[in-house]
């Protein structure tokens, strides 16, 4: 490829998925808008609370339809179509059966897993009202985000930036009607967000039915499972789920030391700001999402300096990006309290975690790349270290200690610090990265030698 197609193919796969990642986060952000306004502080705290199990939900269907859509993209980077479509195809029979198994899951433990989220009193009523909903839906919840990565590694980045758009708008709609003229309080929110996903589900299947590359039409034999492909795609997956939940691994820890230090305020200050980081996370993570499918392919293409490029220039723009956002939350930080209608005192609050939030993300989009960049070329160990090493140690580590020194402001102190720690991490995994690298460019290209001489000698 020159460079002309690969400009173009940056702005093809990055500018769309960057978008999608942001309008995926929304819903919550919706959610919250509304439910702070009719219901206040218990309302905001009670989303807060239930988000992990949701979250859960929507990393499996991330983690899965990720994992097929990688394997997916190498595949057609070789060329090797059948196999491309057996990926897709095990991918939603896979969708299908993580569906069924964490409908049952949390319909029989969502309630001691709520209490161990810290759900009390009324935050616990409100959370356990909107819980029960969501895993309801749970199918369409799983199929919303993991039919996405699936459309967006088969060229459709456009259509999959439309129809999450699409699911978006919904949402507003039905949050508002189901919230303010019906009154439906929680139970409202919920039901808006799994139609919303529903909406989503379907158009992205439609879509992906009515592909025009007859090498990708579906066949029956592709939903046959496969044991090796059906493995490789959960292990690829491992990455992108740890990627799509540590957020909201993080977000617990949070609410425990919350709870332990602010209260229910502190915990309602910081569901709006983790609003607001999260959606800066998510819109940051599809930089390294969009580069992704161009980058397996290019792997699969054995394009080594063509994706070397790739890389470097989504790095200059998630840096470029990221810095933009530090100085806007910066100015309007003292504004943001006013939208989701919370207490004065979460207000105070709210704005002191904004404003260490700023410095954490120049740091979250270096991390958030990475992460990508290593799944995509099949670095899984070192992938599984970047997402990973944050919520399961550097974070928990953080926010028992910080606090003890500077009280409350050590929560908010923590998110910076971790990623901070991410980052200086990244630097030796990325020299074991190289290294591999450079071992696989050199058997590659022993074997093209040895395959020209084998030639040479067929022709003597």
């Amino acid at each position: 490829m020159d460079r002309k197609p690969i400009e173009k193919q940056f702005l093809k796969y990055v500018v769309p998925s960057m978008f999608t990642m942001l309008l995926s986060g929304f819903y919550t952000i919706v959610d919250g808008f509304f439910i702070g306004r009719a219901i206040g502080d218990v309302g905001l705290a009670a989303i807060n609370i239930a988000w992990p199990i949701t979250a859960v939900l929507l990393a499996m269907g991330t983690g899965i339809g990720t994992g097929g859509s990688v394997i997916m993209s190498t595949r057609r980077g070789e060329g090797d179509y059948p196999s491309a479509c057996k990926a897709k195809g095990n991918t939603i029979v896979l969708l299908i059966m993580a569906s069924a198994l964490l409908t049952v899951f949390f319909l029989f433990l969502h309630e001691p897993i709520l209490r161990v989220l810290g759900a009390e009193g009324a935050v616990h009523t409100a959370a356990s009202e909107y819980v029960m909903i969501i895993i309801a839906g749970s199918t369409l919840q799983i199929f919303g985000t993991g039919l996405t990565p699936l459309l967006r590694n088969s060229r459709k980045t456009i259509a999959a930036m439309v129809i999450m758009v699409t699911g978006l708008l919904t949402n507003i709609l039905l949050d508002w009607y189901f919230i303010m003229p019906l009154q439906m309080g929680m139970a409202g929110a919920a039901l808006a967000t799994i139609t919303a996903q529903g909406i989503v589900a379907v158009l992205s299947l439609i879509v992906l039915v009515r592909e025009k590359d007859r090498r990708l039409h579906f066949k029956p034999q592709h939903f046959k499972l496969e044991k090796k492909l059906c493995g490789k795609i959960l292990r690829t997956g491992i990455s992108p789920f740890g990627l799509s939940l540590s957020p909201s691994i993080i977000l617990i820890f949070n609410n425990w030391q919350c709870l332990a230090y602010g209260g229910e305020a502190a915990v309602a200050a910081y569901a709006v700001a983790s609003y607001i980081v999260e959606s800066v996370m998510l819109f940051l993570s599809g930089i390294g999402e969009g580069l992704q499918p161009l980058i397996s392919y290019l792997k699969g293409a054995r394009e080594y300096q063509q994706m070397k490029a790739v890389k470097n220039k989504g790095l200059r723009v998630a840096l470029i990006i990221s810095c933009t956002l530090s100085v806007i939350l910066f100015l309007v930080r003292g504004a943001v309290p006013a939208a989701f209608g919370t207490s004065p005192e979460a207000s105070a609050l709210m704005v002191n975690a904004l404003l260490w939030s700023v410095f954490a993300f120049p740091l979250i989009a270096v991390a958030k790349l990475f992460s990508s960049y290593f799944y995509a070329v099949g670095e899984d160990r070192l992938a599984l270290f970047m997402i990973y090493a944050d919520p399961c140690f550097f974070t928990p580590v953080l926010l028992i200690t910080l606090p003890l020194i500077f009280a409350i402001d050590g929560i908010w102190i923590a998110l910076p610090a971790a990623q901070g720690l991410l980052v200086l991490s990244l630097l030796y995994l990325y020299k074991i990265h190289k290294e591999h690298l450079r071992l696989e460019q050199t058997a590659y290209a022993n074997a093209e030698l040895d395959d020209a001489k084998n030639a040479q000698t067929i022709d003597a």
